[in-house]
């Protein structure tokens, strides 16, 4: 049975209260930290059962742990901020340990019910936990990361047993026997060791592994242990991007005696072999290799079948106890249950991949457009026919009170751009259809009703401006072309080519008299707009080259006054980039080039009067455009800023990103003030879904059905809206918030 692809069984993490909120206002007492109920916006990397088998845990890149219903994969809860690389249930199922990348270098025990800290173990050095493992028994934990140490506890009382120092390399692999008497831990060393459990001695080395150990795995009858090598390293970021000179990634398992030591069997495979499981009755062996769960009979040298495949890497595989059925999880973002006697899905969750790619605000600041798509067809790692790939939607927001308004636009296509006539009467966007080429729609915001749509770019749209007039507006396509049109009726009055590498960005002068645009090769041009004449071709001076499945962009901001321009080049996932440089908008003279490395990330926005600097990336930056120096930081995102916008006033900032967010700043002060949000029940819906707007200190307003996706954190006990003793839905907050009104 496959679910249906709701968002309502998923969970995302947002701590709404502490260091992500630093310029927000104290929360109310208690503390109040906001769960919401929606897909994990990033790979998972462990995927564990409890021994009852009535619960899934997964652990992701966003520091929580989700836990779901194994019949059904609905959510059960969820448990936050506790690791993003492993997890694994007590031999009770009463509490769990995961473990990660933890900025208090701690291992934490919470409780599977509440998600309390049942214990916390010190003794890492450093910040990533790579692997974890607790004994059949329940009397021992180890753990190992990128400190070199491997670690055993007590389970119960939190007491060091014993510690392995100065590995030769990170340990990235670890697994108790059946009967707790014999750990096996593996690394970077590509050699495996048994030691007792009981008093650390080793027992003995099984060598002959040609990379990194990424899992290790003991029969259920003890007898055997199964071992897989990868070049783990590279997956981890240790050696990344791969070099082309060491050839196409190999992997290998092998299979040895677990008494004597002896090789039984080995196999090598091409390709990415980060998890193995033995099936229970030991005559098969699960292996998540890249994309795919592949099964091999351990009785025999048969081809393996191929069980289901991912849009990812496969990074986790676990068996039911009745063999029946496997669990997969994948950097795609989702976890699955496939019945192995069909190879049919009893249920796949998918992960949410939403990037709002672009963001427009009325002059008045009371109407915000917001365009999302998946951003895995942003960053060009999609085509856009892919079936993978999740909708794109225009939505109109109230930027006073943060209602949602409206969602427009066909969720087939992918939405990279949006603008609004500035006194808000008209919205426009801009993207791709299904077969890749370009889409632009116009709307009456009022009503939604739908102007017209053009579809003559041959690559998608990645940039659209209107005048200030509301008279023309300017599509820039992917395929190096930028239109100038009539915004009534979409006529082209004029088209400008030759943008090398795809026309990314595209603005009028606010007097309407040129135009500038902006090529992925890093080339800033000044154009008259009504000839369409060169006026000056801004230069980066920098060779940039393509980051590896990561397009270029060239983003740039502009005064009112037309007086000062920025511009900068970066990757979609600013894996590499140009500082940013600021010219004379009118003549293209270079005024000031920020050589400081810091100074750079896409998206970039100037403030209406040209002095303050937005750069995007993991927070917005604003910077002091005179001096380069930085003026404050503004937090609310969990990753990457994908678009910037200041209202006409300069007083309030608006920004989206990957996790299909929008918050709002308070320019002067740096004050978080609002975090929009959407959660489509039906992605093939494109006019309803639930939406959520939520203020730092825990206030929160939303649609009606929008309580079934909150929860919170209220010392250290999750909450619902029906159990909380205070009144945390309270629009008129949201409202005074965006207002600057305390």
């Amino acid at each position: 049975m496959l679910m249906n692809r709701t968002v309502v069984s998923l969970v995302f993490i947002l701590v709404l209260c502490g260091a992500s909120w630093l310029h927000a206002a104290p929360p109310p007492p208690p503390h109040y930290q906001l769960l919401l109920k929606t897909p994990p916006a990033i790979g998972i990397t462990s995927v564990a059962l409890s021994p009852d088998e009535s619960l899934v845990a997964t652990a992701g890149g966003d520091g929580g742990v989700r836990i779901y219903d194994a019949k059904t994969g609905g959510l059960l809860r969820v448990i936050d901020g506790v690791g993003d690389h492993t997890v694994v249930f007590s031999p009770d199922g009463r509490s769990l340990v995961a473990a990660g990348f933890h900025m208090d270098k701690l291992v934490a025990l919470r409780d599977v019910t509440t998600g309390k800290l049942v214990r916390a173990f010190a003794g890492h050095t450093e910040i990533e936990t790579y692997a974890i493992a607790v004994s059949p028994d329940g009397k021992l934990l180890a753990t190992a990361g990128t400190d070199k140490q491997i670690l055993v506890w007590e389970l119960e009382t939190g007491t060091l047993r014993h510690r392995f120092a100065n590995q030769l390399t990170p340990v990235s692999a670890l697994a108790f026997s059946p009967d707790s008497r014999t750990l096996a831990s593996g690394g970077g060393d590509r050699t495996i060791r048994l030691r007792d459990a009981g008093t650390g001695l080793l027992i003995r080395s099984l060598e002959g592994h040609g990379d990194w150990i990424s899992a290790i795995e003991f029969s259920a009858d003890g007898q055997r242990i199964a071992s897989a090598s990868c070049d783990w390293g590279s997956h981890r970021g240790h050696d990344w991007p791969r070099e082309t000179g060491r050839g196409p990634e190999k992997s290998e398992w092998r299979l040895w005696n677990a008494a004597s030591g002896e090789l039984l069997r080995t196999a090598n495979i091409p390709g990415r072999l980060l998890s193995v499981a033995f099936a229970p009755d030991g005559g098969s062996l699960a292996c998540a290799i890249d994309q795919e769960v592949r099964l091999y009979d351990l009785g025999k040298d048969a081809s393996p079948r191929v069980v289901t495949t991912h849009d990812g890497l496969v990074t986790s595989v676990k068996f039911s106890r009745d063999g029946a059925s496997i669990f997969s999880a994948s950097h795609d973002h989702t976890v699955m249950r496939i019945w192995l006697s069909d190879g049919g899905e009893e249920w796949r969750l998918p992960g949410s991949w939403e990037q709002v790619s672009s963001i427009a605000l009325s002059d008045d600041a009371s109407l915000l457009a917001t365009g999302s798509g998946d951003l895995r067809f942003a960053r060009g790692l999609f085509k856009a026919d892919s079936k993978a790939l999740g909708p794109g939607a225009v939505r109109l927001w109230d930027a006073r009170t943060g209602r949602l308004l409206r969602r427009l636009g066909d969720p087939g296509e992918q939405v990279l751009a949006v603008t609004l006539t500035p006194d808000g009467r008209l919205v426009a966007s801009g993207g791709a259809k299904r077969d890749g080429s370009g889409i632009v729609h116009v709307w009456d915001s009022a009503t939604g009703e739908a102007l017209w749509s053009m579809n003559d770019h041959a690559g998608e749209v990645l940039a659209i401006a209107a005048t200030s007039d509301g008279a023309r507006l300017a599509t820039a396509g992917a395929e190096g072309e930028v239109r100038l049109r009539d915004i009534r009726t979409g006529e082209v009055a004029m088209t400008i080519s030759s943008h090398a590498r795809g026309a990314t960005s595209v603005l009028f002068s606010n007097d309407g008299s040129f135009i500038v645009t902006g090529a992925g090769d890093g080339q800033t041009r000044i154009l008259d707009a009504r000839t369409g004449l060169l006026v000056q071709t801004c230069k980066t001076g920098i060779s940039l080259a393509k980051s590896p499945g990561d397009r270029l962009f060239n983003s740039i901001g502009l005064s009112r006054d037309g007086a000062t321009l920025a511009s900068c080049t970066a990757s979609v996932w600013n894996v590499v980039g140009a500082p940013v440089r600021i010219w004379d908008g009118k003549t293209g003279t270079l005024l000031r080039n920020f050589t400081d490395e810091k100074i750079q990330g896409r998206p970039i926005a100037l403030s209406p009067d040209g002095s303050i600097l937005a750069t995007g990336g993991k927070s917005v930056k604003l910077y002091d455009v005179k001096s380069g120096t930085l003026l404050r930081e503004l937090y609310g995102f969990l990753k990457r800023t994908q678009c910037i916008t200041f209202s006409a006033d300069g007083r309030l900032l608006f920004a989206g990103g990957n996790y299909g967010t929008t918050n709002a700043w308070e320019v002067d002060t740096g004050r978080h003030l609002v975090t929009l949000f959407t959660f489509p029940d039906s992605p093939e819906d494109a006019r309803s879904e639930d939406w959520l707007a939520a203020t730092p200190e825990g206030y929160y307003d939303g649609s009606a059905g929008v309580d079934r996706y909150v929860s919170w954190r209220v010392d250290d006990e999750i909450r619902t809206p029906e159990t909380l003793d205070v009144k945390l839905r309270r629009p008129d907050r949201v409202s005074s918030a965006l207002s600057g009104t305390p």
